[in-house]
């Protein structure tokens, strides 16, 4: 049997492959557990994503975004004079027409909306890796260097509780600020840091302080409790985490 790559696996998981390719794979899950957990590992890390990111597509477009997907009024039409040997008939040329379908107007702004939250300033804020997501951009820098105990009330990412999970990693609480705010939970490994739980961020009423902390779903706070080792750091262990590279 041909090895199963990762494009091929996402492409099961997504529903985008052939009955004859989409029946191979089913074979092969009936009798690989490696195979069955990476499937699962694919369609939790999809699920996430959607709950992560589905709720951008209800929000409305800025009119001046909308304005870019309209298509242009179609030109007025020109007169064109055949030259003097073409009998000084006089023709005019066809108005060239511009035509965007409904269904991929739609899309176009789907599309958009989504890139909205997900593209920053500084790039992208979550990346994948081997069916994994991880922190980039603006959250990774975040969880690299930002501390509880000295809250910024502008910074896009406030974080909540930092702890070591009883694998040993040092994991960390957050909350996305930005509409729509999403919190998560990620824990620092050898290729960055995993996000094993991302989603939307539960309404907490109260200052800025009390919400990096407890502005957790229902979710968050089940990963949290499932890998809590211990206490969760005071200021002093925090710093002293940041300092020894989250190790």
């Amino acid at each position: 049997m041909n090895p199963i790559d990762d494009d091929t696996l996402q492409a099961y998981v997504d529903g985008e492959l052939d009955a004859s390719e989409a029946a191979r794979i089913d074979a092969a899950l009936a009798h690989d557990d490696v195979l069955a957990r990476r499937v699962q590992q694919a369609r939790a890390l999809r699920a996430q994503l959607r709950a992560a990111f589905d709720p951008v597509l209800d929000e409305p477009v800025p009119q001046r975004l909308s304005a870019l997907l309209q298509a242009p009024a179609a030109p007025a039409a020109a007169p064109f004079v055949r030259p003097a040997s073409g009998h000084g008939t006089v023709r005019r040329r066809a108005p060239r027409r511009w035509f965007v379908t409904g269904a991929a107007l739609a899309a176009s702004v789907a599309l958009l909306a989504v890139t909205l939250w997900w593209w920053r300033p500084g790039g992208e804020l979550v990346r994948t890796q081997g069916g994994q997501s991880f922190a980039a951009g603006a959250l990774e820098h975040a969880l690299d260097h930002a501390l509880a105990s000295e809250p910024d009330a502008k910074a896009p990412v406030a974080i909540g509780l930092s702890f070591r999970s009883n694998d040993g990693r040092l994991c960390r609480t957050f909350v996305l600020r930005r509409a729509p705010a999403r919190a998560g939970l990620a824990c620092h490994g050898d290729a960055g840091w995993e996000l094993p739980v991302l989603g939307a961020a539960a309404p907490v009423a109260g200052g800025e302080l009390r919400q990096a902390a407890s502005a957790l779903s229902p979710e968050v706070q089940a990963a949290v409790d499932a890998r809590l080792r211990g206490s969760v750091f005071d200021a002093r262990q925090e710093r002293a985490a940041r300092d020894a590279g989250w190790r």
